[in-house]
């Protein structure tokens, strides 16, 4: 069988003219498409002769490449660890190698090898460090080897049947949100040869087989698919200008809808990162950045980490980063406190008051399960509060927006009332389930406040002190001393005589052990 002149099929294979120029095809679709997620290739040469000229040439690629991206780098690669990447050869040896084969044959030095490469990038493990990104082989880690890491194989080499079956599986192992599949990239058009190998499965297992295939315009469909189906979402709601981010927000106060962008987003996201940069996955990125700045605005207009730029692959990441740069915007946008002065600004910059009065609403809500979430009485009546506005006012957002601006403005009150000296995140926390206990909602008169004060410092002392015990909670006769303690200091003459007090008190103090395991932290380490 001659090809091209080179007498064999083998011949042709191991010229160094052919393989020079298929190891700069190979390098330049790794570059392209594995690299920017983090990902690792391995090389299926014809022979071991075969295999050691590629590493001589696919490191002289690499050199070019990474000179060429110092240069002109459209998508801000990590240019730094590609210039550590390091590549090897893993082949068998024999006792009648040529020299320049024997440094490939250690096995010891096969293990450093395979275990760098299993690491990932930027990763060291036992003194060994994970930068060998592309290891070459001939028949060596073709079957039962497991690398997840790993997601391409350049197959310049004939195989057939079942080996041919566990070359594929070999890129398909599952290593990260960014991983969707595995690639195999033939150079010897061993396509032909998969039915053959398929034919010693059952019907239901060629299936399978075949259903984790997949071929570069099945991926290009899967995208035009993807992006229309979150274009006609938006259609249909009547969003048709991707720059008018407040009527999204409106769009996305319904929670429902909110989580049907946010899936159709993350369908899109995985077929582009197949398929980008193929130069026919360029249309689809202008659309995709709007989309990626209305994803990141909306999470911090409504404090949902869902809306974020998580599960965005780093391939991907590193474009839609500089776009969000170019436009004031940073990938971890942390939203505006209500208690900022700088709220109102941003609250003020919105054209619609239903967009103004939810911004306010989650921005509230965000702060009573975050900021008020260790003094659970305050965090209650300001959270019974807003459901009130809401029954009330039920669409007039004219009015809900009103009254959420009081409730902002009550909230921010409420953070510079006194504290008769306790200590605010400590301490206030007793104080408030220590009033609304005894004395609801009445007013309090000085002996009130100062009989509270006393109560609560008495109360703090004991539940620290006892919480600076290793192994509290989990000791039932530890819970029960305190639970005694409390129970005693309420008894106490100076107390006692308080409203209800001695009638409530069995519910007082399973209030205060849920405080006091609530915030354990707090109570002890808080400045």
């Amino acid at each position: 069988m001659q090809i091209l002149g080179y007498g064999s099929r083998d011949a042709y294979l191991e010229s160094k003219t052919t393989i020079e120029a298929k190891a700069k095809d190979m390098v330049a679709h790794y570059v392209k498409y594995v690299f920017p997620n983090g990902y690792k290739a391995q090389i299926v040469a014809t022979s071991r002769e075969a295999a050691v000229r590629y590493k001589l040439y696919v490191d002289a690629a690499l050199s070019e490449t990474v000179a060429a991206l110092e240069q002109d780098n459209p998508q801000k690669l990590d240019v730094a660890q590609l210039r550590r990447l390091r590549t090897d050869v893993v082949i068998s040896g024999s006792h009648n190698d040529e020299l320049h084969l024997t440094p490939y044959t250690n096995e010891a030095k096969h293990k450093t090898t395979i275990k760098s490469f299993k690491l990932p990038f930027d990763s060291e493990e036992e003194g060994v460090k994970g930068d060998m990104g592309i290891v070459i082989v001939n028949n060596m880690l073709l079957t039962g080897f497991d690398a997840p890491v790993e997601q391409v194989m350049y197959l310049d080499k004939v195989i057939v049947a079942h080996g041919l079956l566990q070359a594929i599986a070999r890129v398909n192992r599952i290593a990260g949100a960014s991983k969707d599949k595995g690639f195999v990239v033939d150079y010897v058009g061993v396509g032909h040869h998969l039915k053959r190998a398929l034919d010693d499965y059952d019907e239901r297992e060629q299936n399978e087989i075949l259903d984790a295939l997949s071929f570069p315009e099945e991926e290009l469909r899967k995208v035009q698919a993807s992006h229309a189906a979150i274009m006609d979402f938006l259609k249909k709601h009547g969003l048709a200008d991707l720059s008018d981010h407040d009527a999204f927000f409106d769009l996305f106060y319904d929670e429902g809808l909110r989580f049907e962008f946010m899936s159709l987003f993350r369908t899109f996201t995985k077929c582009l990162n197949v398929v980008f940069p193929a130069k026919e996955a360029l249309g689809f990125m202008g659309n995709y950045q709007a989309l990626t700045e209305i994803n990141i605005l909306a999470g911090k207009h409504f404090r949902d980490e869902r809306l974020s730029m998580k599960g965005i692959p780093p391939k991907l990441r590193k474009i839609t980063d500089a776009f969000l740069q170019s436009r004031g915007i940073e990938g971890m946008v942390e939203p505006i406190s209500i208690l900022d002065e700088d709220f109102q600004k941003d609250v003020d910059s919105r054209s619609r008051t239903k967009t103004k009065a939810a911004e306010i609403e989650h921005a509230i809500r965000h702060h009573l399960d975050v900021e008020l979430d260790d003094d659970p009485d305050l965090q209650t009546s300001f959270a019974e509060e807003l459901r009130k506005i809401f029954k009330e006012f039920r669409d007039n957002w004219d009015t809900i927006y009103e009254e959420l601006e009081k409730l902002r403005q009550r909230i921010i009150n409420a953070e510079k009332e006194s504290t008769y000296g306790l200590h605010r995140k400590k301490q206030m926390p007793i104080f408030r389930m220590l009033r609304k206990e005894i004395f609801g909602d009445a007013e309090l008169n000085e002996k009130d406040i100062s009989s509270l004060v006393s109560l609560t410092q008495q109360f703090f002392r004991e539940v620290e002190r006892e919480l600076k015990l290793t192994g509290f909670w989990e000791s039932i006769p530890a819970r029960n001393k305190l639970k005694a303690d409390i129970q005693k200091t309420l008894l106490q003459p100076e107390f006692c005589k308080l409203p209800g007090l001695f009638k409530n008190r069995t519910h007082i103090i399973s209030r205060m052990m849920e405080i006091a395991e609530k915030n354990h932290d707090t109570i002890l380490y808080a400045d």
